[in-house]
């Protein structure tokens, strides 16, 4: 099931044992696809014939990149902070690759903080987020962030990986989207949505 937003619908996919969730974000018959976590993204939108424009991702880590290939098999270009492009080639956290089988690839895009994607009229912003992976990004549509493994409900990210930092992470959450002007509602990367305002009030990043 959609949910409709100012020129543009948003439906949320929930992935395997982890329950990732990817996003579909649809623009007429044209769509966006946020961490595909497993083939079932890919045969969702061929299901419905729509026209993928782009692949973003979050971050690198494995249960978030699971779906990508059958969109690079098509061209489809997708887009990653090169941080941690280097997660998706095998370059670093190979033995998790291997061990969930996927086939390393690179991405073809780039993202940096602050950047400004277009897509058939519709504007996304990134914010670089690092923290939970040091090329962790949040995408941000109109009033919804797409926030990866960066915050979630009440709580946020671990910062256990080679390249986590909590200190970047309570930054990134502190510094940069609780500061977003207005309230947004949030699609994280595992559970829940909720929104800015609510977790600026109790989100646990706030006494950790």
């Amino acid at each position: 099931m959609y949910t409709e937003f100012d020129g543009f619908s948003v439906k949320k996919i929930v992935n395997g044992g982890l329950q990732n969730n990817s996003y579909i974000v649809k623009i007429g018959t044209k769509c966006i696809i946020i961490d595909p976590a497993s083939k079932i993204v890919k045969a969702e939108v061929d299901g419905e014939g729509l026209q993928v424009m782009a692949v973003l991702l979050t971050h690198g880590h494995f249960d978030h990149i699971k779906g990508v290939s059958p969109f690079m098999q098509e061209n489809i270009p997708v887009y990653i902070h090169k941080n941690d492009n280097s997660k998706c080639t095998g370059e670093s956290m190979a033995d998790w690759l291997k061990r969930f089988r996927i086939e390393p690839f690179s991405c073809s895009n780039f993202v940096n903080d602050g950047d400004i994607l277009n897509f058939d009229g519709l504007e996304i912003k990134v914010i670089h987020t690092p923290g939970h992976s040091s090329g962790g990004v949040c995408y941000v549509i109109k009033n919804i962030v797409f926030s990866g493994d960066t915050i979630f409900l009440d709580s946020y990210g671990r910062y256990d990986f080679e390249d986590s930092s909590f200190s970047d992470l309570k930054n990134s959450i502190m510094d940069k989207l609780f500061k977003l002007d207005g309230d947004y509602v949030v699609y994280p990367g595992h559970g829940d949505s909720t929104t800015m305002d609510y977790e600026r009030e109790r989100n646990m990043i706030i006494w950790s």
